[in-house]
Parts: structure tokens; C-alpha cells; sequence
């Protein structure tokens, strides 16, 4: 079954600031679009028929209350659409960027159990991918890291038995130096993924 979000607004400030600047844009290029079109209309003249009388005006003054009711209408309308498919569009962005948020707050809390996981058809799948990719290799070292662990533990049991023993063999020494060598280079290798700044 395909993951669905129900929340539109996910991340409210992002998502409103958007919607708000983008619905300024469209008002103000009705203002514009308006202005323009009262300026090329002011030289030229209309005549009309008011209450049986003919009346000559400029255009510009005879256009102007259609400009501003209707300017005013069409800004509403469109400002309202434009808000509706903004907030569609936002949620594709809001939504991964919220999932981004949990998961490296999981990753940076040790959890590297889980995958990222956002809907087909939101926006950064190349991100999610990158960040799977990120925690599956950082798995990979740290799986080096326990088994070497592991092995040294089993060498420090052997160690302790061995220590019971009144005498230890040369070859014994030898054996269990030259292991202890081995994961040491194995730990260093595995602990050398990880890059850290002092």
C-alpha cells in the first residue's frame, strides 16, 4: 500500500510564505497589467450611449471601473487558484524536507536501522537515495568495526585462559600477537571510513 499524506500544511511558515509571495506576484502583475493598459487607453476616445444620451470619454476613464472591479475579481480568483496549486506543489517539498528533519535526527541518535522512505511522486528522490546510500555504508563500517570487536574479545577470553596456565608457549604468544596485530590494522582500516576533525 502506497504511503499517503493527509496533512497539506506540513511545514506551515515555509509553505504560507511561499503561497503569500507567490499570491503577491499575481496581484501585482493584475495592478501592473492594469496601470499599462489605462495609460495606452488615456489618448484615445470611446463613445457610448448613458441614459439616452451619447457621451464621449476617454477611454481610460470609460474602462476604468471595469479595470477595478474586474482587476480586482481576477486577482481574487486567480490569487486563490494560484494558492491552491502552490500548496499542492509545496507539500511535495515540505513533506520530504520534514522526513529529511526525522531522519537525520534518527541517523545523528545511532539509530541506522531504518531507510528513508518519501512518496514517488515527491520531490528529492535523488536526496532520499543519497541518504540510503550514506546509512548503508556507514552500516558497512560499523559492522567492520564490531566484528573486529568481537574478535578481540574472543583473543582477550583466550588471553585470560591461557593466563591460568602457568606457562605460556612461545607459539601461543606469537599466534595470538600476530592476531591482535591483524584486527588492530582491520580496526584502524575500518575506523578510517569515518573522517573526524579534532
Amino acid at each position: 500500500m502506497a504511503y499517503k499524506r493527509r496533512n497539506y500544511f506540513i511545514n506551515k511558515a515555509f509553505q504560507s510564505e511561499f503561497i503569500l509571495k507567490f499570491c503577491g506576484l499575481v496581484i501585482l502583475g493584475s495592478i501592473v497589467f492594469g496601470i499599462v493598459l489605462y495609460i495606452f487607453s488615456r489618448h484615445a476616445l470611446t463613445t457610448s450611449f448613458e441614459n439616452s444620451r451619447l457621451v464621449i470619454k476617454s477611454t481610460a476613464d470609460y474602462l476604468f471601473p471595469g479595470l477595478l472591479f474586474g482587476g480586482a475579481i481576477v486577482a481574487i480568483v486567480t490569487a486563490l487558484a494560484a494558492s491552491i496549486v502552490v500548496a499542492l506543489m509545496t507539500h511535495r517539498i515540505a513533506g520530504p524536507m520534514y522526513r529529511f528533519e526525522k531522519y537525520i535526527s534518527e541517523i545523528g541518535s545511532g539509530r541506522l536501522d531504518s531507510d528513508l522512505k518519501i512518496r514517488k511522486k515527491d520531490q528529492f528522490q535523488n536526496m532520499a537515495g543519497a541518504l540510503n546510500k550514506m546509512t548503508d555504508d556507514l552500516k558497512l563500517g560499523l559492522k567492520e568495526v564490531n566484528e573486529v570487536s568481537k574478535k578481540l574479545d574472543k583473543l582477550i577470553e583466550e588471553l585470560s585462559a591461557s593466563s591460568t596456565r602457568e606457562v605460556l608457549l612461545r607459539e601461543d604468544i606469537k599466534r595470538i600477537v600476530g592476531e591482535l596485530k591483524k584486527d588492530k590494522q582491520n580496526l584502524s582500516k575500518a575506523l578510517g571510513y569515518f573522517k573526524i576533525k579534532y
